[in-house]
């Protein structure tokens, strides 16, 4: 599924992910593991840490590859804590 505007041009989408929802992201991964594109991707909110043992809780999900989104919602459908939100522009957030 492709999102088209009126004049048949693929749509981007904004995914955003609300980090105080998501709090486990690396035990969950539902969302990662059941986007069929591989639009979500698992990072870190601090920088680089070389030779270090990085803290789980500094784990979040991000779109990294947006571009790729098909606009299917598996990703808004399986999250238990409800914390993604998938919008095309002029169109509803999901």
């Amino acid at each position: 599924m492709v999102n088209m505007n009126r004049k048949g041009l693929k749509m981007l989408p904004t995914i955003t992910v609300n980090d105080e929802k998501c709090k486990e992201p690396i035990s969950c991964r539902k969302c990662l593991l059941i986007c069929p594109t591989h639009v979500l991707g698992l990072g870190t909110d601090v920088g680089p840490q070389k030779f270090r043992e990085i803290d789980p809780s500094h784990f979040i999900v991000r779109a990294v590859r947006f571009d790729k989104c098909s606009g299917c919602m598996d990703c808004v459908n399986v999250c238990p804590q409800n914390a993604i939100r998938v919008s095309f522009s002029g169109g509803d957030a999901r």
